[in-house]
């Protein structure tokens, strides 16, 4: 740590290490973590490399600093889905995970570039840290693909989907579907609104399959 932040509010302080956290996630996902250097990561934050060092060690803290950042707003709000039919629930799991995508696009942009390229740097500690976030991005993914599992079981056991279909099969096919329209967004360059068509396209082919007899 050096003395660049000494004489600043706390609260500046902690402004500038969110800017720093920012801007480090969308070069950390957009290059990956060799590809972006420290000096970059100030440039677009607009703060010295000095400041940079007040916050963070090294350039290992801070990628895994932003890599536990980007974790915060990972969750399931099943009130949404409380006192919603069997298809209407489907829909609005749908739309949360496109939300949610949509809101956090880097954050999930960074989590795809850290599986993705496999990095995780750091030794002990720090690299621990990294696989624990990675974990729960991974327990979130399950979590998901749960809900839509025992939602599908739930309308079969009251006759409103196709008794036929694997429940457990057709949750991980919608979680495939809805991860590839991420990577075509994110590979293309997609605007929001071309991906939100194609997701609402989607459900329509989902529900014709689902409430099918």
């Amino acid at each position: 740590m050096t003395d660049e932040g000494a004489g600043h509010p706390p609260e500046e302080l902690q402004g500038t290490r969110e800017k720093i956290l920012a801007a480090a996630a969308r070069l950390f996902a957009e290059r990956g973590y060799e590809s972006t250097s420290l000096a970059e990561v100030a440039r677009e934050a607009k703060v010295s490399k000095a400041l940079i060092f007040w916050h963070f060690d090294n350039k290992d803290q801070l990628y895994l600093s932003a890599l536990r950042k980007n974790l915060e707003p990972y969750h399931i709000d099943r009130q949404e889905i409380a006192g919603l039919d069997e298809p209407q629930q489907i829909a609005q799991l749908v739309d949360s995970f496109y939300n949610f995508v949509n809101d956090h696009v880097y954050s999930v942009r960074f989590f795809m570039s850290v599986m993705l390229r496999g990095e995780l740097p750091g030794r002990g500690a720090q690299a621990e840290s990294g696989r624990d976030g990675l974990r729960r991005v991974n327990e979130l993914y399950h979590a998901f693909r749960q809900s839509f599992a025992e939602i599908i079981q739930h309308g079969q056991q009251r006759g409103v989907f196709n008794n036929r279909l694997d429940a457990e099969r057709e949750a991980a096919l919608i979680l495939v579907t809805l991860v590839g329209v991420l990577v075509q967004q994110f590979m293309l360059g997609e605007s929001p609104e071309q991906a939100k068509a194609l997701i609402d396209h989607y459900k329509q082919s989902l529900f014709e399959r689902l409430l099918s007899k």
